[in-house]
C-alpha cells in the first residue's frame, strides 16, 4: 500500500514540476505561430503581438522588418549596415548626422559641430612648416587650414604656398587681395612688380582688332590730389627721366638737364644745353630765339606781267571806305578768327612788293621828268642867248 502511494506522489510531483518548466520541440519544416488565432503562420516563428527578450538574441542569418523598430538600449552591429532607401539632402543646415567614434560607438552630431571639425583639422607641423596636411573639400573646391601650406606643381620643392613650374593658363578672371610680381620677388611699394629681364618690353598691349568705341590704350583713376600719374626713375642717375603729375604739370629730363617743362596754368618751356629755347608764358607770350616755318607759296607772283598792280588811286578810295589794305584781313576779323603767321608775312610780303613796283614806276616818271626839265633848262638858256 505506501509502495503505490510513493509513487503516486512521486508521479503527481513529475507532473508539477513540468507545468512549470515547459520544454517544446519544434519540427524541423514546421512553422511556429503565437498569437496567430487561427491563421496558419508564415514564417518559422510568426508572432502577433510584442516580443520581450531579457537576455541575449541571437541571428545567424538576418532580420527583416516590415514597418519600424525600436531598440530600447544598445545596437551593436560587426558588419556592415546598409541604408539604401534614405533620402539624400542637398546641403547641411540643421540636420543632425550619426558619426561612429573611435569606440565604435555611433553618436549624433548637428551640422554646426561638423563645419567646426573640419575646419579645426590637426597639421603636422615640422620646422614650422605643414609636411602632411588635411585637405578638405567642398563644393567645387579643395582647400586647407593648415597655416603655410607649400604647394608645388611640376616639381616638389615649392617656396611658396602655390608655386608652379610651367605655364599658367586662366580662362576668367585672376584676382590678387595683395600684390603681383613678375620676375621679382613681393615688395610692399606697389601691386604690380615687373622685372624686365632680355625682354624687348615691360609691357605690351594690342587692341588690334577691338571694334570697342572710344577703347583707351591705358586707363587711371583716382581720388587724391597729391598723386603722380605717371613717374620714370633712373636708378643709375638718380634722375626723373619723365613725370606726370594730376595737377597737369609734366617733365621731361635728358639725364643733364631739365629739357621740357609743362607748368599747372599753360605754361611751356624747352631747353637745349641748359639754354632756353623756347617758352610759352601764362599771358599768351612766346618767347624763343629764332623760328622757321614752312610754306606752300610766297608772294613773289607780284612781279608776274599778268599781277594787276592796283593803281593809287583806287588803293587810295579802297582805304578811305574799309580801313585797311586790299587783300588784308580787317581789324575785327583778326579778333575773331586770328592771325595766321604765315598768311600775315606773305600779305606783308606782297605789300612791300606792290610798294616796290610803286617805287619803280615812280622813279619812271621821276626821270621823265627830270629829262623835261632838263630839255626845258636848255631852251632857257637858248632863249637867253638870243636877247
Amino acid at each position: 500500500m505506501k509502495k503505490i502511494t510513493y509513487l503516486l506522489s512521486l508521479t503527481a510531483l513529475l507532473t508539477a514540476n513540468q507545468s512549470f518548466s515547459q520544454e517544446n520541440v519544434i519540427p524541423e519544416n514546421g512553422n511556429v505561430g503565437i498569437g496567430t488565432g487561427t491563421t496558419a503562420p508564415t514564417a518559422r516563428l510568426q508572432v502577433a503581438g510584442s516580443t520581450r527578450i531579457d537576455s541575449t538574441l541571437t541571428v545567424n542569418d538576418s532580420v527583416v522588418m516590415a514597418t519600424s523598430a525600436r531598440v530600447g538600449e544598445d545596437l551593436k552591429v560587426d558588419g556592415n549596415l546598409y541604408l539604401p532607401n534614405i533620402p539624400q539632402i542637398d546641403g547641411l543646415h540643421d540636420e543632425t548626422i550619426l558619426v561612429s567614434g573611435a569606440d565604435g560607438i555611433t553618436k549624433k552630431l548637428t551640422a554646426a559641430a561638423l563645419k567646426d571639425i573640419v575646419y579645426l583639422r590637426n597639421c603636422d607641423l615640422v620646422g614650422g612648416i605643414v609636411s602632411s596636411p588635411s585637405w578638405a573639400n567642398g563644393p567645387n573646391k579643395l582647400f586647407s587650414e593648415c597655416p603655410e601650406v607649400l604647394v608645388a606643381i611640376g616639381h616638389s620643392t615649392p617656396t611658396r604656398n602655390l608655386d608652379v613650374k610651367g605655364d599658367i593658363k586662366a580662362s576668367a578672371h585672376i584676382w590678387a587681395n595683395s600684390s603681383i610680381s613678375i620676375g621679382a620677388d613681393m615688395n610692399t611699394f606697389s601691386r604690380l612688380n615687373i622685372v624686365n629681364t632680355n625682354r624687348t618690353a615691360v609691357i605690351q598691349g594690342n587692341t588690334v582688332g577691338n571694334t570697342q568705341p572710344y577703347q583707351r590704350l591705358m586707363f587711371f583713376e583716382y581720388n587724391n590730389t597729391d598723386t603722380k600719374i605717371m613717374e620714370v626713375v633712373n636708378t643709375t642717375t638718380g634722375t626723373t627721366p619723365f613725370a606726370l603729375h594730376t595737377n597737369g604739370a609734366m617733365d621731361i629730363h635728358n639725364g643733364t638737364d631739365r629739357i621740357f617743362h609743362l607748368g599747372t596754368e599753360g605754361s611751356l618751356e624747352l631747353k637745349s644745353g641748359g639754354l632756353q629755347t623756347f617758352k610759352v608764358e601764362t599771358n599768351g607770350m612766346i618767347r624763343g630765339r629764332r623760328m622757321k616755318l614752312d610754306l606752300n607759296t610766297w608772294a613773289d607772283y607780284v612781279f608776274e606781267p599778268t599781277y594787276r598792280l592796283m593803281p593809287l588811286t583806287e588803293v587810295e578810295a579802297f582805304v578811305k571806305k574799309e580801313k585797311h589794305l586790299p587783300n588784308v584781313p580787317s581789324e575785327k576779323e583778326l579778333q575773331v578768327e586770328g592771325a595766321d603767321v604765315m598768311e600775315i608775312n606773305k600779305m606783308l610780303m606782297e605789300k612791300v612788293e606792290e610798294l616796290t613796283l610803286y617805287l619803280i614806276q615812280q622813279n619812271k616818271d621821276t626821270e621823265a621828268l627830270k629829262t623835261q626839265l632838263e630839255a626845258l633848262k636848255a631852251q632857257v638858256v637858248e632863249l637867253e642867248k638870243t636877247k
